[in-house]
């Protein structure tokens, strides 16, 4: 979406003071206000994360304070966060300015995780599911460090991690062997402490425990787990991941076995959870 604004020296178009909503899903607004000189430009953010903007100006007889298309992280929860201020060059003269913006969740700028968390197997004690398909496997998860867990419908799915719930859709009941019904996936997305994030898929129809805000403890029950959305059989898909404006960097990361064992999962073993 792409907004434009104008004034020259003895009015200001200023129509209505509209949000931008760079990704439909991610609840943040930026607006500006009027100054003597120029704009300053705001943030509002409605989601219980950060959020990354990128903002690219056009600006005419305005200077950009920090300089254009740079990245702004918004606090969570966060009202009229101050972005940035488009300040007047030549006074008397005619300035204006447009902009366009792409956002995402967590912050991009933040490159650091806790590369040696060690994560607990998605499911309760004492049950035991097979990694179908690893790290980079070749049906769906070429170049990309996901697993996935075969495991009955309506298994009941535990927290890895602890976090807090930041979106969740549990209203499809379709599924199909292709690309295509990727759209249909039932998600659970979970926040952690160190900016990355867990992503549960596949779950079944209502199959979500917990609701969007809620905070999150390592082996809690969150969902259900199901056969919805691209997928040929029951199934959980669990993906680590730190996100970047555009598209999401993966993690291989570490589980923790049993008692005395940590390790990362391999594609058609067998793991028993005995914690």
């Amino acid at each position: 979406m792409k907004l434009k604004f104008t004034q020259n020296i003895k009015f200001v178009i200023v129509l209505l003071l509209f949000p931008i909503f760079s990704n439909a899903e991610i609840k943040v607004k930026i607006y500006y206000e009027l100054t003597s000189n120029g704009y300053e430009i705001f943030a509002d953010n409605d989601e219980f994360c950060t959020v990354s903007v990128k903002i690219n100006f056009t600006t005419t007889n305005l200077s950009i304070e920090g300089g254009n298309n740079k990245t702004y992280v918004i606090d969570s929860k966060r009202k009229k966060q101050h972005l940035t201020t488009l300040t007047e060059i030549k006074k008397g003269k005619a300035y204006k300015f447009s902009f366009q913006s792409n956002s995402n969740y967590g912050s991009v700028l933040d490159k650091e995780f806790d590369i040696d968390y060690v994560y607990d197997l998605p499911y309760k004690t004492h049950e035991n599911y097979t990694v179908s398909q690893g790290y980079n496997g070749t049906f769906s998860h070429q170049n990309e460090n996901s697993l996935d867990f075969l495991m009955p419908i309506g298994t009941e799915i535990t927290a890895v991690r602890d976090g807090i719930v930041i979106n969740l859709i549990d209203s499809n009941n379709k599924n199909c062997p292709t690309k295509d019904c990727m759209k249909f996936n039932n998600v659970i997305l979970i926040y952690h402490s160190d900016n990355t994030f867990a992503e549960y898929a596949h779950l079944k129809l209502k199959g979500a425990k917990v609701k969007v805000g809620d905070k999150i403890t390592k082996g809690q029950v969150i969902g259900l787990s199901g056969n919805v959305g691209w997928s040929t059989a029951a199934h959980l898909h669990l993906v680590i991941f730190k996100q970047g404006i555009e598209k999401r960097e993966t993690l291989k990361t570490k589980f923790k076995t049993n008692e005395a064992t940590i390790e990362f999962l391999n594609e058609n073993k067998n793991y028993f959870r005995k914690y």
